[in-house]
């Protein structure tokens, strides 16, 4: 036996490549691969299991343990790994051999882990008394193939030795130099010389062609296996000896002509596994070697067989010195890592050898089970009998390929080598003539009919029949207040006349914009009622959107809420208001449908790649239709309680309500305490009974998760969860089953909003669920529905192929309001039917299961879901092209390895716009999950051969993974808040004062954030604690205190004030001498400034004021990859001010640098250079955020000002003026006023800004103390200035104005504020600047206080028609649905609804800047009326602000 070696070892680079795959799924078995040797005569087990544990004990890859270390992953071999052999009598098995693999491959489903072992199972398997089976299961990380073989040998040779009483022949070698030629390999100059090969063979290669379509990798795989016939083996050998070539030659080539001939790719690119130890130190060793190369086969589609052959023997030849080369390297070399990017097509396995074993006279064979993770198709080719026989193997990924297509590709294969070697000089462009040929079924198994639909009957008259049946029956339930069945329908019908009265038309749409509660239930009935259709807005959507869908609908009225009390959610039933809004010029009156049930009852917009959202009017017939069918369907009735979950505006909510209310049942209206966690979720619906969920899949994949883990429990009462959305992962459903069993139905629903909600259900859990597999199917039509698959071509596909769904039925929709060239497009007849039906094209690409289950493979157009919205990106693309400097945008949707969805947004852009900058804009007209998650600039995107933008390339670019220096750095807590943080949102944080929400976090995202970290931390984390510490640091504080809902105290930690602390290193006790002696050589004014935060809202005047000032030169820091991104930066800011820029390059250097790092990121040289340079320093960059905690804002606020202090006192001292804010001031219960000096520290420093602000000041009023010519100047509330009328959409006030338009409500916050023009601001700090006032602090406030309440007021006054509500209302009214406000109110969950301490300061002192401005032009104006008008204005003109008129009707 080897000793363990304790010492550290690195991973070889194919160890590497598996170490990474595993952990984006640590309990994933897909590494895991197995080997059956199959004995034919009876051996001795004592002997056998000796032989194999010193078979075992020699080799050093088996006992190697996976551990992360500083710089990475490691390995240590520990010889003395404890294992068993496993013994199993299968000999009263009926069939022995498939109980033998249903036990092997169960074990290949036990998760690994790689840090304590074992990496291995060994089973002996007893069938009979001459018949056994040795088992052996291994991680691919401690074993390739070739491996295999060499342990099955060495164990054949010891037994046999041992059985003749002879001497065993010398073990294995170790592992250590194996590892140890790996590292010289990598550190060789031939590693460079094989990557060069490698690159240059494949930087403009095709993406490679494919049988199906692509899907994440499976442990499990179909297999069919068929033996040549001797005559075609012959033929085979023949050929390659006429050809000149080996036979693995030949087969290479019949395999590209094959994917040639199924795709029409002009090359094939296939995965050729090299067994990369000829000339190594692994010749002997069993461990991980093996290497997958990529084979490039341009087919000449005018040559035959053997021209291709040896085409293909002159690409092996090149390649054969350079095989060592990584495939996962050369992946990274050509940026083809993440998402379903390939470098190769299917895999093709030669293995000439002949595996044949003999223990001691038993006759063995070897039966390869798994050989690890299959991506796509492999083809393995087998010689047996010394080359006399070839057994040819095609493995498959169950996700893409199905028995019988797979059987397909076998028979085709297989005729197409017959037929090539019966004519090798054919041309290969004369292939097969029929694809389908042999045994292909009719074409009815591509139509599926989902039987008759029961009884028909209106909405209306079933909830009318309800209210006779059950009249006292509770119908809604909200919190504590309850309807009856007697209630709703009076409450409905007396809103429909209130409708009629105001002049509602049948088969109208009437917009409803009433927040979650039974006023929205009572809303939509009572339009029913009254003949017309109803139209869902979000309430708290994007203001630009609700408008621009009003404008397209032009309903003539809309109901809205007004709600009598401010009390918290949930809301008692208030009062609908019927709101009259005014008809555009020439609209003609609708004509109603001559039939009542033909007419409108609902209209949903869908997202439209023109950027305007498309109507899909849903008649009443559908409706019904589709009642009665998911009724029957999901087994509906009065006895049930179903929680109501989806906002109005999506479709997933006429399921809910209709289905309920129709049968009888009790609708719960869900609150939004219950997403705090998936725990308080599933409390509440054990406390309110429900017996069914109806979910977003991606919501139910966190409960699904949480359920596994304990962390949650099902309520005893739930019998039934439907999903849908977007896809269901595997992995979940598994998870499901081991805890729900069969006691809860999950029923997988299918459904375009086209089609009333839901098409298709399949039944994945319960009793009558399918079987269980690696793909999840989207099941069979609803009673009443009728699908149909149809290819390209107009005809049916044939079963197992994939085509375009296309529904009929009942239930589709009237057809697009307004659209009639979509509506041609889409909504259609299928003449291949009989009757020709009328379809709709869902625009779906599916295939139909030999079950005659739909499976879900792909879009036929760019649409994409992300947690049930359908996303098209061209309406993501038409705003991002407003945003200035845009140039080109293609946005794409992502599924990221692990099953999480995104939209990356790929820019071109000019200068580049920060993630940050692009949200925010794309949140003014899009709601929050059409948002990007990642964004990506190039210089130009990828196009296709016709010049159209590559999207399928853009598809699998994902941005760099830089997580992995993040995360050796991170601390514990912090390294699972980033983990989390990646898994949901599919990209990778930068730094640890990332932004949740600037990173592209949404609601649902944030709710999966909290139940995962709930469960790694094992205790509830509430959704609030997410928007309460939104950075990763943050986060990770919160969780480590544990004290996940409790506010901040106030004040400052012991942390905080050694932050405040400034060492005698930055600036020295003899700064103040130097600064005598400087002082007189300087003089007074400046000729050279430093002035950071130029790029912002008070920089970019700064930065002009400075510029009027005669022969100065400004240095600019800017956070940017070079000078010229900084320049445009710097345009860019001054442009969006309306600032000039004529002359900027001559008298402004802008200097790439980041103030967070030492020295600003600069060399030490540079540095010092500005040090001697600069005459002063202005600092005015900052992080600015009211939620954000100290850890977030640390790195600018505090790090960068200790930087720049050090830049002053360098070489020479400097005046250093600090622009610093009037928030670092004690609020009026601390201090009667705020003074023009230094505040010490006190208990109102609530917020990290406030606490990075002040300590700011403390370190530089520290420089003062020591000499340093500082002066300090506190800004309040800067305002854009008033010939512009330009406004900083960040400023806190005017968030709360945006988040309070959409829903009608700004909230009373009786608290001062002085607004102080930026123009002002900017004016007066640099003519203070250019005169001495060392050590002295200016408030630049010298105006008047203005009241909020009062201010709010004025903004109802300028014709937007708001409440002025108190704070937990208006709390209450924006947090409902998903507006992009998050931030607005997290910062008042902070203050638990209490402004007073944020705001309340006392009058603030300004004797000192009144003073030393006198004599100067510089004034203030006041703050009125007219000059907040004055803003309004702009921000209506610059689409900030809906015009007056249409906002809020």
């Amino acid at each position: 036996m080897h000793p363990s070696q304790d010492e550290n070892r690195p991973l070889s680079a194919a160890q590497h490549g598996i170490w990474v795959g595993q952990q984006l799924d640590l309990q994933s078995p897909v590494y895991n691969a197995g080997e059956c040797i199959e004995f034919r005569g009876a051996v001795e087990p004592v002997r056998f299991e000796s032989a194999l544990r010193r078979a075992v004990a020699e080799s050093d890859a088996l006992h190697s343990r996976f551990v992360t270390g500083d710089g990475g992953p490691v390995q240590r071999i520990d010889a003395g790994t404890e294992w068993a052999l496993h013994r199993v009598d299968l000999s009263a098995e009926a069939d022995p051999w498939a109980a033998a693999q249903e036990w092997m491959w169960k074990d290949l489903g036990r998760t690994v882990d790689l840090a304590a072992g074992p990496l291995f199972s060994q089973a002996l398997l007893t069938v009979g008394p001459e018949r056994s089976f040795w088992f052996q299961r291994i991680h691919h990380i401690a074993m390739d193939g070739y491996g295999f073989s060499l342990l099955a040998r060495r164990v054949a040779e010891l037994y046999t030795a041992e059985a003749h009483g002879k001497l065993a022949p010398v073990g294995f070698n170790r592992l250590g130099p194996v590892l140890d030629e790996d590292v010289a390999y990598r550190a060789g100059p031939q590693f460079q010389k094989d990557r060069d090969f490698w690159v240059n063979r494949f930087e403009d290669a095709p993406v490679p062609a494919l049988l199906a379509e692509a899907a994440p990798m499976s442990s499990r795989f179909l297999r069919r296996s068929e033996h040549l016939s001797p005559e075609l083996m012959a033929a085979l050998q023949a050929g390659a000896k006429q050809a000149g070539v080996s036979w693995s030659d030949l087969v290479l080539a019949v395999t590209a002509i094959y994917l040639h001939q199924r795709t029409s790719a002009p090359e094939a690119v296939l995965g050729l596994p090299v067994m990369g130890r000829l000339g190594s130190a692994a010749l002997k060793v069993p461990c991980m070697a093996m290497n997958i190369v990529p084979l490039r086969i341009a087919v000449r589609p005018d040559a035959g067989l053997y021209a291709l052959a040896r085409d293909v023997a002159a690409e092996m030849k090149a390649a054969r010195p350079h095989l060592r080369y990584r495939y996962e390297q050369l992946r990274r070399d050509l940026r083809l890592v993440g998402g379903q990017r390939k470098l190769f097509g299917p895999v093709v396995n030669i293995m000439p050898f002949d595996y044949a074993l003999d223990f001691a006279g038993v006759q063995a064979t070897a039966h390869n089970i798994s050989a690890g993770p299959v991506e796509d198709l492999s083809f393995g080719f087998h010689a047996r009998s010394g080359g006399k026989e070839l057994r040819v193997d095609l493995d498959a990924n169950p996700s893409c390929y199905t028995e019988e297509s797979l059987a397909v590709h076998q028979r085709g294969f297989l005729q197409l080598l017959e037929s090539l070697l019966a004519a090798p000089e054919q041309p290969v462009r004369r292939g097969l003539a029929s694809w389908g040929a042999g045994g292909v079924a009719g074409p009815d198994a591509s139509v599926l009919d989902g039987g008759p639909v029961p009884g028909v009957r209106p909405v209306l008259e079933l909830l009318k029949a309800q209210a006779e049946v059950r009249p006292d029956a509770v119908a809604l339930e909200h919190g504590r207040w309850r309807m009856t069945y007697r209630e709703l329908l009076a409450a409905s019908q007396a809103l429909s006349l209130r409708l009629l009265e105001a002049g509602v038309t049948p088969d109208t749409a009437v917009a409803v914009k009433v927040p979650r509660g039974t006023d929205a239930i009572v809303a939509s009935l009572g339009i029913l009622f009254a003949g017309a259709g109803y139209l869902p807005i979000d309430p708290t959507g994007p203001a630009t959107r609700n408008a621009a869908i009003l404008e397209d609908a032009r309903p003539s009225v809309m109901l809205v809420s007004e709600r009598p009390t401010p009390d918290a959610d949930p809301t008692a039933p208030g009062i609908l208001v019927v709101q009259k809004l005014e008809r555009r010029e020439g609209d003609a009156p609708a004509v109603p449908a001559a039939h009542p049930e033909a007419r409108l009852a609902y209209v949903i917009y869908t997202s439209g790649s023109t950027g305007q959202p498309n109507g899909v009017q849903i008649p009443r017939d559908a409706l019904a239709h589709f009642v009665a069918g998911a009724t029957e369907r999901y087994a509906v009735g009065p006895e049930d309680r179903v929680l109501q979950f989806a906002p109005l505006h999506f479709d997933a909510s006429v399921e809910e309500i209709f289905v309920t209310l129709c049968a009888g049942g009790r609708l719960v209206l869900r609150t939004d305490e219950m997403l705090q966690s998936v725990p308080r979720l599933m409390d509440a619906c054990a406390e309110a009974g429900i017996t069914l969920l109806d979910l977003p899949t991606a919501f139910w994949h966190e409960l699904a998760y949480s359920l596994s883990t304990g962390a949650a429990v099902l309520p005893d009462s739930l019998r039934t969860v439907i999903i849908g959305g977007e896809a269901a992962l595997p992995e979940r459903i598994a998870r499901w089953r081991d805890v729900a069993g069969d006691r809860v139905r999950l029923l997988n629903t299918y459904g375009p909003t086209e089609a009333t909600v839901v098409a298709t259900v399949a039944t994945l859990a319960g009793p009558d669920a399918l079987a269980s597999g690696d793909e999840v199917p989207i099941g069979r039509p609803l009673p009443g529905v009728v699908a149909a698959v149809v290819t390209q071509q107009g005809r049916l596909a044939a079963p197992g192929k994939e085509g375009e769904l296309c529904l009929m039925g009942g239930a589709l929709a009237r057809g697009y309001l307004g659209r009639p060239e979509l509506n041609a497009a889409r909504f259609t007849t299928l003449a291949l039917l009989e009757g020709q039906p009328r379809a709709y094209r869902t625009g779906d690409k599916v295939r139909v299961r030999d079950d005659g289950q739909l499976v879900f493979v792909g879009r036929v157009d760019d649409e994409f879901k992300i947690s049930g919205h359908r996303i098209d990106p061209g309406e993501v693309e038409t705003v991002l092209l407003k945003y200035p400097g845009v140039r080109e945008a293609a946005v794409v949707g992502q599924v990221l390895p692990g099953g999480s969805r995104r939209l990356c947004a790929h820019l071109v852009a000019s200068p580049e716009p920060t993630p940050a900058e692009l949200r925010k804009h794309l949140l003014t007209a899009l709601p929050a999950p059409m948002v990007p998650g990642a964004f990506a600039f190039a210089e130009r995107l990828p196009r296709t051969s016709n010049g159209k933008i590559d999207r399928n390339a853009l598809k699998n670019a994902l941005p760099p993974d830089e997580s992995a220096a993040l995360l050796a750095t991170a601390t514990p807590l912090e390294r699972t808040v980033l983990e989390v943080w990646e898994q949901v949102l599919g990209r990778a944080a930068s730094s640890l004062q990332d932004d949740f929400f600037e990173l592209g976090g949404q609601s649902l995202q944030s709710i999966q954030v909290a139940n995962r970290l709930s469960i790694a931390v094992g205790r509830e984390v509430p959704v609030a604690t997410v928007f309460r510490h939104p950075t990763v640091s943050g986060l990770a504080q919160a969780l480590e205190r544990g004290s996940a809902e409790g506010s901040e105290p106030g004040g400052l930690t012991a942390a905080m004030l050694a932050d405040s602390e400034l060492g005698l290193d930055i600036v020295p006790a003899t700064t103040g001498e130097a600064w005598a002696r400087e002082a007189t050589r300087m003089g007074t004014g400046f000729r050279q400034v430093l002035l950071t935060g130029a790029t912002g809202f008070v920089g970019a005047h700064l930065l002009h004021q400075l510029l009027a000032v005669p022969d100065v030169r400004v240095i600019c820091p800017v956070r940017a990859k070079d000078e010229a991104q900084a320049m445009e930066r710097l345009k860019s800011a001054l442009v969006g001010q309306k600032l000039p820029t004529a002359g900027l390059e001559s008298r402004v250097l802008a200097l790439p640098a980041d103030l967070s790092l030492p020295m600003l990121g600069l060399d030490a040289a540079r540095f010092h250079g500005l040090a001697a340079e600069c005459d002063a320093v202005i600092h005015n960059a900052a992080v600015v955020s009211v939620v954000r905690e100290y850890g977030s804002l640390q790195g600018v606020n505090v790090r960068g000002t200790r930087e720049l202090l050090k830049l002053a006192a360098a070489v020479r001292p400097k005046p250093f003026h600090y622009v610093s804010t009037i928030a670092v001031a004690p609020q009026t219960n601390l201090a009667p006023d705020v003074p023009e000096a230094f505040v010490p520290a006190h208990a109102g420093l609530r917020d990290g800004y406030q606490q990075s602000k002040w300590i700011a000041e403390r370190l530089v009023q520290q420089a003062s103390e020591r000499g340093l010519p500082a002066t300090v100047y506190r800004l309040g509330r800067v305002v854009g200035a008033p010939d512009t009328a330009l406004v900083n959409t960040q400023d806190l006030v005017w968030r709360i104005v945006l988040a309070g338009l959409p829903v009608r409500a700004l909230p009373l916050l009786d608290v001062g504020e002085v607004w102080t023009p930026v123009d002002f601001v900017a004016r007066a700090i640099v003519q203070l600047s250019r005169r001495s006032h060392p050590g002295a602090v200016f408030n630049l406030t010298p105006t008047a206080e203005v009241r909020l309440s009062e201010l709010f007021g004025w903004v109802r006054d300028y014709g937007y028609p708001l409440d002025l509500c108190h704070v937990p209302e208006w709390r209450e009214r924006v947090a409902r649905g998903s507006g992009g406000h998050d931030a607005t109110l997290a910062f008042f969950d902070l203050r638990s609804g209490d402004s007073t301490a944020a705001f309340g300061l006392g009058p603030i002192r300004c004797e000192r800047l009144l003073a030393a401005l006198e004599g100067t032009d510089v004034v203030c104006p006041p703050t009125d009326r007219t000059l907040l008008y004055r803003y309004l204005d702009s921000c209506v003109a610059q689409g900030i602000l809906p015009p007056k008129e249409s906002a809020l009707p």
